[in-house]
C-alpha cells in the first residue's frame, strides 16, 4: 500500500512539473512575442526631466493585427509603472493638461474594431511621480426613439427634443418590420453608440478639454440618422458636460 500511495505522490509530483513548465513556457513566448508600438519622451511628473512612455501590444495570433494586451509602460527615472489597457487595435498617445495643474497628462486611445468604430479612452497624471486614473468623460445622456410616419425623436436630457424625418426610407423600415404603413409595430429604440471619437481640443476660455462623437443609428450601424457633438472639461475631479449638439445626417 506504501509502495501505490509514493508511485502516486510521484506521478502527481511529475504531473505538477508538467504544467508548470507548460505555464512558463507560455508566457515566456507572451513575453517574446510583445511588440513595442509607441514610444515617447515627455515631461509627465512635472520635474522639468523627460520620462520615458512606451506601449507595448500582445497579439492574439501572429497573422491578426488585434492585440489581445495593451499595456501602458513608463519610466520616470525615479518610479516605474505598468498600467493594462484594453484589447484593441492601432493604440495613440497624447499629452494634454485636462487637469489644469501644469503638468501634462497622458491620454490614449485603442480602437475596438466594433461597428461604428468605437474607440476605447484612458487618461492617466503622473504629477509627482503619482499615477492617478483622470478617466474619460461617460457618454451624453440621451434617449432616441422611432415614431410613427418614419419619424425618430432624439432628446437629450434637459434639452428640447429633435424630430428627424426619415421617410426617405421609409421602404427599407416596412421591409424590415419596424413599421406597417407608416406605423410603429412596436416600440423600438435608436442605436446609440459610444464614442467614435474622443481627442483634446481648445475650449472657451483657451481651457484644453475633449471632444466627442457619437453616432446614432436606425436599424443597423449603416444606416446613420444622426451625430451628437459634446464638449468636456475637467474641474474638481470630475467631467463636466460644457455643451451638446445632435448634427442630423444627409438623407442616404
Amino acid at each position: 500500500m506504501n509502495v501505490q500511495t509514493n508511485i502516486l505522490k510521484y506521478l502527481i509530483f511529475l504531473l505538477a512539473v508538467f504544467f508548470t513548465y507548460q505555464a512558463v513556457s507560455a508566457q515566456d513566448k507572451d513575453i517574446a512575442n510583445e511588440i513595442i508600438l509607441v514610444t515617447e519622451k515627455r515631461d509627465v511628473t512635472g520635474d522639468n526631466i523627460a520620462d520615458r512612455l512606451v506601449i507595448k501590444g500582445l497579439k492574439y495570433e501572429e497573422d491578426t493585427e488585434f492585440l489581445k494586451e495593451i499595456t501602458l509602460y513608463v519610466d520616470t527615472g525615479e518610479k516605474k509603472f505598468e498600467q493594462p489597457l484594453s484589447s484593441g487595435y492601432k493604440p495613440t498617445i497624447q499629452f494634454v493638461d485636462v487637469n489644469k495643474d501644469g503638468t501634462l497628462d497622458v491620454f490614449i486611445t485603442t480602437e475596438t474594431g466594433e461597428s461604428g468604430g468605437i474607440l476605447n479612452s484612458f487618461l492617466f497624471s503622473f504629477k509627482d511621480q503619482m499615477m492617478k486614473d483622470l478617466t474619460v468623460p461617460k457618454t451624453v445622456p440621451i434617449t432616441a426613439q422611432f415614431l410613427d410616419n418614419y419619424q425618430a425623436k432624439l432628446t437629450i436630457n434637459g434639452k428640447k427634443p429633435l424630430v428627424i424625418d426619415l421617410s426617405d426610407r421609409k421602404e427599407e423600415y416596412e421591409q424590415s418590420g419596424i413599421y406597417t404603413n407608416g406605423i410603429l409595430n412596436e416600440a423600438t429604440e435608436l442605436l446609440v453608440d459610444g464614442f467614435s471619437t474622443l481627442k483634446p481640443a481648445f475650449l472657451v476660455g483657451k481651457c484644453t478639454g475633449l471632444v466627442g462623437i457619437q453616432l446614432v443609428s436606425g436599424v443597423y450601424h449603416t444606416d446613420g440618422i444622426a451625430l451628437v457633438e459634446s464638449k468636456w472639461i475637467y474641474e474638481k475631479e470630475k467631467w463636466k458636460l460644457v455643451k451638446a449638439k445632435i448634427k442630423p445626417l444627409q438623407p442616404k
